[in-house]
C-alpha cells in the first residue's frame, strides 16, 4: 500500500473510460432502465456492453463502433449507404494510432518495404496481399498462433469490408446509456441519468429511444404510461435530433393500447411540426414511423441497423457544415 497504488488504481480504471471523439457521427440509445438498449448495442455494433434483466446495468457510457461506407456525398445526405462493417479491437487501435500519428513496428516496417524494393510488387498490390493473407489490420505485434481454428475461420468469414471498395467511409460511434427515469418538476437525477442527458447535449449524437412496450421493464418507475411521459419530455429537450423510437422486446408482446397511445404521441408532433412550418393538418406528413424489434428472433434488427446508417449519414454532413466554420471540428484526413 502506499501513494503508488492509488494510481495503479486509477489508470485501471482510466483504461475503461470509452474515448468519444468529437469529429465522429454518433447515436446515442437512450430509454428508461431495463429496456432492451444493451443488446441492441451488441447486436449493430462492436460494443460488449453487460446485459442483465434488471434494471441500471449500465452504469456508465459504453461506446460500439461500426464502419459506414458511401459511394457519394449525396448518398451520405439521403442515406444511401454502400456497406458496413464491424470493426475489430485491433483494427479500431489502429485506426487511433493512425490518427495521433503513432506508427507500429510492422507499420514501420511496411513503410520501409515499399521504400526500399526495386520493381517488385507495387504498392497497390502488396497491400492486397497483406489483405488475403490475414493482415488487414497492419500489426505485426499481435500473435495470432494461440487462435483456434474454428475463430480463424470466423475471422475468415467476417473479414470487413476495405475502405478501398468505396469512395468515402466512417468510423461511426454507437453509444449506450445508463437508463432514464420519468421525473416530477422539481425531482433532482441522479448522476447515471445526467450523464445520459450531458451526452445528448454535447456531442454530436443522433438518438434512438427504446421503449419496452410488453409490461415487463422491471422497474416501478418505468411503466409504458412512464416511458411515452419519457419519451415525450426527451424529445420536446432535443426537438432538432435525428431520432428513431424503437419498440423492442416485441417477443414479449406488446400490452394492449400501447401501440395506437404511441401513435398518438408521434401524430400529435407531426401536427405540430406542420404547424410551425404553416401547414395545415392535411399536410402533416405519412403514417408515424417506428421499428418493432425483437433481438432474440432477429424481427427488424437489419430494418434498425439501416435506419442507424441513415442518421449517422445525417449528423456526418452537420459536422461537415461545422466544419467548414470551424477547422477544429474537421475529421482527421
Amino acid at each position: 500500500e502506499g501513494p503508488w497504488s492509488g494510481v495503479t488504481e486509477l489508470q485501471k480504471s482510466l483504461r475503461n473510460v470509452p474515448i468519444v471523439r468529437l469529429d465522429c457521427p454518433a447515436v446515442v440509445l437512450v430509454g428508461a432502465p431495463n429496456v432492451g438498449k444493451s443488446s441492441i448495442v451488441r447486436a449493430i455494433s462492436s460494443g460488449t456492453p453487460e446485459v442483465n434483466n434488471y434494471p441500471f446495468t449500465t452504469r456508465g457510457m459504453t461506446l460500439g463502433h461500426v464502419q459506414v461506407f458511401w459511394e457519394s456525398d449525396q448518398d451520405v445526405a439521403v442515406g444511401n449507404v454502400a456497406g458496413v462493417s464491424i470493426p475489430s479491437e485491433k483494427q479500431l487501435v489502429q485506426e487511433n494510432l493512425v490518427r495521433l500519428g503513432v506508427k507500429t513496428r510492422r507499420m514501420k516496417e511496411k513503410e520501409l518495404l515499399k521504400e526500399y524494393s526495386r520493381g517488385g510488387v507495387n504498392d497497390d498490390e502488396e497491400d492486397e496481399d497483406d489483405e488475403s493473407n490475414g493482415d488487414q489490420d497492419g500489426f505485426g505485434e499481435f500473435d495470432d498462433d494461440d487462435e483456434t481454428t474454428d475463430l480463424k475461420i470466423e475471422k475468415a468469414i467476417q473479414t470487413p469490408i476495405s475502405k478501398k471498395s468505396f469512395p468515402i467511409s466512417q468510423l461511426c460511434q454507437i453509444m449506450d446509456s445508463p437508463g432514464l427515469l420519468r421525473r416530477d418538476d422539481g425531482d433532482t437525477r441522479n448522476e447515471m441519468e445526467e450523464l445520459t442527458l450531458a451526452a445528448m447535449a454535447h456531442l454530436p449524437t443522433a438518438v434512438m429511444y427504446v421503449m419496452d412496450l410488453s409490461g415487463g421493464a422491471g422497474d416501478r418507475c418505468s411503466s409504458v404510461e412512464d416511458q411515452l411521459i419519457l419519451r415525450r419530455e426527451v424529445r420536446a429537450r432535443f426537438p432538432r435530433r435525428p431520432w428513431i423510437d424503437v419498440i423492442s422486446k416485441a417477443d414479449l408482446g406488446i400490452i394492449d393500447g400501447a401501440e395506437e397511445r404511441l401513435k398518438d404521441i408521434l401524430k400529435a408532433e407531426q401536427l405540430e411540426r406542420a404547424q410551425q412550418r404553416g401547414l395545415s393538418g392535411d399536410d402533416a406528413g405519412d403514417e408515424p414511423y417506428y421499428i418493432i424489434l425483437s433481438i432474440k428472433e432477429g424481427m427488424g434488427v437489419d430494418e434498425l441497423r439501416q435506419e442507424v446508417m441513415r442518421m449517422l449519414g445525417e449528423v456526418r454532413v452537420v459536422l461537415d457544415a461545422m466544419a467548414a466554420v470551424d477547422e477544429r471540428i474537421a475529421r482527421p484526413v
